[in-house]
């Protein structure tokens, strides 16, 4: 009931937005999976932007007056709509930057079009921690989150140093999943492990049942699980089914929330998952402190959430750019306001940006789920 009331709301927003961006000051685009099988990350995404906006133009009625509009589309986690949203955005004038574009093929098809010139408004945080999204730097995109190979490498780190022999990756069949079975090996080579196993599904399916044979035949002592969250659930509800007793472990393109939903907590229990956010449960920070207020006030009744969290964060930093981008921000002042920022502190999470640098954070934290079905660290 929480989820529908959730969505319910988001979905009256987002159309709010898009019939008032004509009058709009400030408009910020999103193109993210509101529908399909990353549709409750998107969602997320999307609404922990939409609490920043809100609570800047109640609170500070917008910046230099002027009220930031959110225009959110759907891309059902697909390129090819990421593509024609993005185009949109980018041809309207109105559109001063974008923020919380969401997955590995949809950010490479953008870049294979050539769609992030140098009038193209800059995009704050994409969600995809994909080495080749990041070995050649792209002038427009601005990353807030740790790579896959970061993520990995931490996972593997910490299983090896439990006793882990052989390691199995259970991965998407696109390049997303094959950038995260790259870091994968080379973590295990750098570390003399095995691995015994490369499993994969198809994107856009729920069907891991040869990739569980795969990986149970091979008897793992862990897996990595590179994927978003319905396929996990499936597969570690199969995994578990089948008998197979290795430590599983995914990266952050899963969260718990929604892995709870189809996967009962006593089969949940003790799986672990990388993440490059705060932790958005207990306010150890000050900036947790503040989304939690945030969500308490303009998403009353959402849980907390890594997806929220994300959004969140994307879009305090572009209200920090736009902040110092002259008095009527452009794309290029906010671009140039986001090259600038140096060192910033977000009530104790620090980023850091310059015109050579626009890798922002590196930081991997790793938690458990618990036996009720929630995360620990």
């Amino acid at each position: 009931m929480v989820r529908s009331r959730a969505f319910h709301s988001l979905a009256l927003g987002l159309a709010m937005f898009l019939t008032s961006a004509a009058h709009a000051d400030i408009v910020v685009g999103q193109s993210v999976p509101l529908t399909g099988e990353a549709g409750g990350t998107g969602r997320g995404l999307a609404l922990g932007a939409k609490i920043v906006f809100d609570h800047v133009n109640a609170s500070e009625g917008g910046i230099n007056g002027q009220k930031i509009v959110q225009v959110v589309k759907d891309d059902a986690y697909k390129p090819e709509n990421t593509l024609r949203n993005v185009r949109e955005f980018v041809a309207d004038p109105r559109v001063i930057a974008l923020t919380g574009l969401y997955g590995t093929d949809n950010v490479s098809e953008l870049l294979r079009q050539g769609v992030f010139d140098n009038a193209a408004p800059p995009v704050v945080g994409v969600t995809t921690g994909a080495r080749l999204l990041r070995e050649t730097q792209n002038p427009a995109i601005f990353h807030l989150r740790a790579s896959y190979v970061e993520e990995v490498d931490a996972i593997v780190r910490h299983v090896t140093s439990l006793g882990t022999k052989r390691i199995a990756v259970f991965y998407e069949d696109n390049p997303f999943g094959e950038a995260g079975l790259r870091a994968a090996e080379d973590a295990a080579r750098k570390r003399n492990v095995a691995l015994v196993a490369r499993a994969s599904y198809e994107p856009y399916t729920t069907d891991v049942r040869n990739a569980v044979k795969d990986v149970v035949e091979s008897t793992p002592d862990a897996v990595i699980m590179v994927s978003i969250t319905p396929p996990t659930a499936e597969f570690i509800q199969q995994f578990r089914a089948a008998g197979g007793q290795a430590f599983l472990f995914c990266i952050s393109t899963a969260n718990v929330e929604g892995l709870s939903k189809t996967v009962n907590a006593s089969v949940l229990q003790g799986v672990g998952m990388s993440q490059v956010m705060p932790f958005p449960y207990s306010a150890t920070l000050p900036l947790v402190a503040e989304y939690q207020k945030l969500m308490n006030t303009y998403a009353k009744g959402t849980p907390y959430s890594y997806p929220t969290m994300e959004g969140f964060l994307n879009a305090k930093l572009l209200v920090s750019a736009l902040k110092k981008a002259g008095t009527t921000p452009t794309r290029a002042s906010v671009r140039q306001a986001l090259d600038n920022l140096g060192q910033i502190n977000l009530g104790g999470y620090t980023l850091s940006f310059s015109p050579n640098n626009h890798i922002g954070s590196h930081f991997v934290d790793l938690t458990v789920v618990s036996r009720t079905g929630k995360l620990m660290r």
